[in-house]
């Protein structure tokens, strides 16, 4: 049978298939061919795979945080109180003075206040010489914890001294401790101090004792 004669043949039947059964090329993806020479080829339609979501890759989204900066605080620097220094002002001088709880304390350069009436210190220039210089009716002045007070001489008294607990005036004799509490003559004052006086021993002692006695004013 001569080429062409197949050719016909072969045509002519898919023809006919195709009339008796319209559906058949359209049953699945695939597509039956037939060449010449009556080899048949298939020919595989592949359709475009579909990504997953987890195929899918996503840019990370990276937040960050505000910055937020801390404001620096200047802190002021601490106040130091400077302590106060008690002083007597007499005569023009200006002297320190500290309380003591005993009047055997040397008063050195400065002046023991003992209790609250009585001022003791030695009769050199920088401390209580000053006290020569006062007669009755001057005035002068403490100033203690910044608060300054004002007194004026009253009495100003020369005793002997007997010992260190004693003293005497017109064969009279007196405890240092009622000198302590500012009492002379039977009136009480606000204040006394006291300094040596009269005739050095040499050892910062001497025969007298000057006291004044003073009120507040």
């Amino acid at each position: 049978m001569s080429i062409g004669k197949r050719f016909f043949i072969l045509l002519f039947s898919s023809f006919v298939g195709i009339i008796s059964n319209p559906e058949l090329p359209f049953a699945s993806d695939s597509v039956a061919l037939t060449d010449i020479s009556g080899a048949v080829e298939t020919v595989v339609e592949v359709s475009e795979p579909v990504k997953t979501v987890s195929e899918t890759k996503t840019e990370p989204i990276i937040t960050t945080a505000p910055v937020t900066t801390t404001p620096v605080v200047k802190t002021a620097p601490a106040h130091v109180e400077t302590p106060q220094i008690n002083r007597i002002n007499i005569a023009g001088r200006s002297i320190e003075f500290i309380n003591v709880d005993s009047t055997e304390l040397d008063a050195k350069d400065h002046v023991n206040r003992y209790k609250s009436k009585f001022l003791y210190g030695h009769n050199s220039s920088n401390v209580f010489r000053a006290l020569y210089d006062m007669n009755e009716g001057d005035t002068f002045s403490l100033t203690e914890n910044g608060v300054t007070k004002n007194y004026v001489v009253k009495a100003r008294v020369i005793y002997e001294k007997i010992d260190g607990y004693t003293l005497k005036l017109n064969a009279q004799t007196i405890k240092m401790s009622v000198v302590a509490k500012a009492r002379y003559s039977g009136v009480n004052y606000d204040l006394s101090l006291m300094t040596c006086y009269g005739t050095s021993y040499g050892n910062g002692d001497a025969s007298h004792r000057l006291v004044l006695f003073a009120s507040a004013i």
